[in-house]
């Protein structure tokens, strides 16, 4: 076929026959006359984010963790399915032994949450979970208080001036001079921490958060006498001993005296 008779409008018209009128072709090429790409669905990215302990350490609420074991510095704690560091201060309010934790379940709080080269850094704290609660329920203590009542608590800690006394999620003191009628020098040889006492309730500061207690108002009164009276007492006791005795021996040589009247009258 010659050139001149080649009909490319012909050609035009079938490669398109079958496109419905008005389709509109999308754009080939950018203003900026690069060329457009398709456009491509979104794909999840993995990461490396444990939602649970992210979420819990956002929020500020506690989480469940498996002590595993004692390291250096604290304890490794499983925390939904992360290794995490709890130091030996922040696993309770007082220093208690290892066993009391290792193998154990508690609540914990996320304290920190970094993501480094090594992965997740995750530290915990229980005390501060439990610093919360004591907190609560020391005001709720406090409000139940009265003075003039009588209460059972545990010495917690001995010291020179008392000893502090829970009395069920609140510490009182009792003065050394309330600790027994007679007068104590030294506590640590009265009370130590463990002991269960009785006491008496003095005074309560609710808004200091301090409260008095008095042991020896619950023990029976015991009067010891002065050095004076004890020395007068004394004084009393030999002078009574001493008249005693001479009795005694003025009757034996009384006694002896008949013995040799009658003698002498024989």
């Amino acid at each position: 076929m010659a050139k001149a008779d080649f009909d490319f409008g012909a050609l035009l018209n079938d490669q398109f026959k079958g496109i419905r009128k008005g389709y509109k072709f999308g754009k080939a090429f950018n203003d900026d006359k690069s060329l457009v790409r398709p456009a491509r669905p979104a794909v999840a990215v993995a990461s490396d984010d444990n939602v649970a302990l992210k979420t819990a350490f956002e929020a500020g609420e506690a989480i469940s963790g498996l002590v595993e074991k004692e390291v250096k510095g604290g304890y490794e704690v499983t925390v939904a399915g992360e290794r995490a560091f709890c130091p030996f201060s922040q696993i309770d309010r007082f220093k208690k032994d290892a066993a009391e934790y290792v193998g154990r379940k508690f609540d914990f709080v996320v304290t920190e949450y970094a993501k480094d080269d090594r992965g997740l850094s995750v530290v915990v704290s229980r005390r501060a979970l439990l610093e919360v609660q004591a907190e609560a329920l020391r005001e709720a203590v406090l409000n139940e208080l009265h003075e003039g009542e009588t209460l059972n608590g545990t010495v917690t800690r001995v010291f020179d001036f008392g000893a502090f006394v829970d009395l069920g999620g609140v510490d009182g003191l009792i003065p050394v001079r309330e600790i027994a009628w007679e007068r104590v020098a030294d506590p640590n040889a009265v009370l130590k921490p463990g002991d269960g006492v009785t006491v008496k309730v003095l005074h309560v500061d609710r808004e200091a958060g301090k409260i008095a207690l008095s042991r020896k108002e619950c023990l029976p009164r015991v009067f010891h006498r002065s050095p004076e009276e004890a020395a007068s007492a004394k004084s009393a006791a030999e002078v009574a001993d001493w008249m005693k005795a001479n009795a005694e021996r003025n009757a034996h040589v009384g006694s002896l005296a008949g013995a040799f009247d009658k003698l002498s009258l024989g």
